[in-house]
């Protein structure tokens, strides 16, 4: 499917956008005409974030502090994507830990692999849909050569990444 090209009610929705690459991802997609939602957790670094790229591209930028590692708030965002008008889909949201897993925090844990996995697969679901019935849209997956490998200490996100 071709990826659309900008228009004024379709967004592009970029999760972990409070930093790194997702901050990148928004700022090349505004710079391209597209707006936007913001998802991360801290909102004050989206607020912020949103406020740039008004005033720097003329896009719309709307913010959804959410953590993505809590399935009542994926799910509130999930069923907002169905019923918006959805171009793209930047999955970029993700955490990692290090060191023995038998000595990290089993819930901190289980909070990354609903992270980097299964709210990829809510949100993709959520939006991929409309995205058939238009025939037209992208989804990204941003992913890690950590999924290529098996990484001591790392066993989780490595795991998530594959």
């Amino acid at each position: 499917m071709p990826i659309p090209h900008p228009t004024p009610s379709a967004r592009a929705v970029v999760t972990g956008a409070s930093s790194g690459i997702g901050a990148a991802l928004a700022t090349e997609l505004a710079r391209r005409g597209h707006s936007l939602i913001l998802v991360a957790r801290r909102e004050e670094i989206l607020t912020a974030t949103a406020t740039e790229l008004r005033a720097t591209f003329g896009v719309e930028a709307e913010v959804r502090a959410t953590d993505l590692s809590d399935p009542t708030a994926t799910d509130t965002l999930c069923n907002e994507l169905r019923d918006r008008e959805i171009s793209i889909l930047c999955n970029n949201a993700g955490i990692a830990t290090f060191g023995p897993l038998s000595e990290l925090d089993p819930e901190y844990e289980r909070a990354q692999v609903r992270l980097n996995t299964v709210a990829v697969h809510d949100l993709t679901l959520a939006v991929l849909p409309q995205m058939v019935q238009r025939k037209a849209g992208g989804i990204l997956m941003v992913g890690s050569a950590a999924g290529n490998m098996p990484i001591p200490n790392n066993a989780t996100y490595a795991a998530t990444k594959a």
